[in-house]
């Protein structure tokens, strides 16, 4: 009878299945009815339920394009915006110098968040209207249209409901304790993370500035305010990228820079910072054009490098938009003359948002135009976070409430007392939990992603 054994074949490597584990594929070796199995199979399994670090070989290496930077500082954008959240102190201390102070300045990283979105968004888009291709510029519109909406609020939906459980078990009293929105029953907990989830996901919220008292957010995990912000960004961008899709190169990134001003005088710093990235994007495609060939390779580099002059100019650029974003406040110098430059009619509470656009723009400038910067970007370490990194931002909020404030902090002080060691054990231990929350969100995320992209298949047919 028929016997067949599992052929082991390099090149079927990209026939994968769900699990991404690669099939075995069967040939004919005897006349047997006997099956036998692939023996590394519930191996392969146990092993990819582990977090990504913790696998043997670790965090691998990857093909790198020429955005895969900007994943990276995303990365690194929800890592200070942890930091910030876990480990800063109020009141002007040692935290508050230049420079420093971005460790603890959660808001200039969101405004980093807007300008990478504007970019990454963008891109392609920009591919397409330099190219006249307009029908694949409107199936494009279309398809990221149409997935915006499912993929960050699905996904923060997805981060809310943990929330909701981590609460239902007590280790998590909510974002605003001591009033705790924890119900005595499930059902009745179900109920209120429903209609908190219809006001959470309102597109048409009122938005002014970011953030405002009055924006969307959940109750379970408030820093979810920042979907709403970058939801409108993106439809924000869509929308002039519809506008302005017959204008000329020129025409266009002149049209981009009076999007811009328009909307610092309107208070809206949020779209003014997706605009942002979008002419960091279509300035990277002029000078260099063949991306619009392929618009994954690595731009080509000039075989001298980049002159003393240029190199120079974008090192103060970074340096410059690194000093805007740590802005600790506007009482030391120089922050109390910049504080001038910011339009009257500002709202109060949101004219420490005025400097973080610039700063933000800047670092990216930078980062797109001297390639040598990109580096640390480019590690195993710092892509790796880039994957992760809407788990960091959604998952270190119910972990610095729940399992730090409730469960570390008083082991700590139950057995180590008030010595300056105490610190470290959850100095280590608190941040490695929050990074495996985060990878495994990362699988909840891209089931997210692919659910958005079933869903436009079924419905685009």
């Amino acid at each position: 009878m028929a016997r067949y054994t599992p052929l082991i074949d390099q090149d079927q490597s990209h026939t994968l299945n769900i699990n991404n584990e690669p099939l075995p594929v069967w040939k004919l070796e005897s006349k047997s009815e006997t099956w036998i199995p692939n023996h590394d199979s519930f191996k392969q399994r146990l092993i990819s339920v582990l977090p990504r670090f913790a696998q043997p070989g670790g965090i691998q290496h990857r093909k790198l394009g020429p955005t895969s930077y900007l994943d990276a500082l995303r990365g690194w954008a929800a890592v200070g915006v942890f930091w910030a959240h876990s480990f800063d102190a109020p009141g002007d201390n040692w935290r508050r110098q230049p420079f420093l102070n971005i460790l603890y300045n959660g808001g200039s990283m969101v405004a980093l968040f807007f300008v990478i979105s504007g970019y990454v968004l963008g891109y392609r888009l920009l591919i397409f209207m330099r190219k006249g291709e307009s029908e694949s510029l409107l199936t494009s519109l279309a398809s990221s249209t149409f997935r915006r909406y499912i993929r960050l609020y699905g996904s923060a939906a997805c981060a809310c409901l943990i929330a909701m459980v981590l609460m239902r078990l007590r280790v998590y009293e909510g974002c605003y304790p001591p009033d705790s929105i924890r119900k005595e029953t499930l059902w009745q907990q179900l109920v209120d993370y429903t209609f908190d989830m219809v006001y959470f996901t309102n597109p048409f919220g009122h938005i002014r500035g970011w953030p405002s008292n009055d924006i969307a957010t959940s109750r379970y995990l408030s820093p979810m305010w920042s979907i709403a912000a970058e939801y409108r960004g993106s439809v924000a961008l869509f929308a002039f990228c519809t506008a302005v899709c017959k204008m000329s190169t020129k025409t266009r990134m002149v049209s981009t820079w009076v999007m811009i001003v328009a909307c610092y005088i309107w208070q809206a710093v949020y779209i003014a910072e997706f605009m942002a990235g979008l002419f960091i994007a279509d300035l990277a495609l002029s000078r260099s054009p063949e991306r619009l060939d392929s618009p994954w390779a690595i731009p080509k580099q000039h075989p001298d490098g980049q002159k003393r002059r240029s190199k120079l100019k974008h090192i103060s650029i970074f340096i410059l938009g690194m000093f805007l974003l740590s802005q600790p406040g506007f009482v030391q110098f120089p922050w109390n003359h910049l504080a001038g430059a910011i339009p009257y009619w500002w709202n109060p509470d949101g004219k420490y948002l005025f400097w973080y656009g610039f700063g933000a723009f800047a670092v990216v400038y930078a980062l797109e135009f001297y390639p040598a910067l990109q580096k640390p970007l480019h590690w195993r370490l710092s892509q790796y976070l880039g994957d992760i990194s809407f788990g960091l931002y959604a998952m270190h909020g119910p972990f610095v409430l729940g399992t730090y404030m409730q469960v570390i902090i008083p082991l700590r002080e139950q057995y180590l007392g008030h010595s300056v060691l105490k610190y470290i054990p959850g100095f280590i231990i608190y941040p490695l939990i929050v990074l495996i929350a985060s990878d495994y969100f990362e699988r909840v995320d891209k089931t997210v992603v692919r659910l958005a992209r079933s869903l436009q298949s079924f419905m685009f047919s």
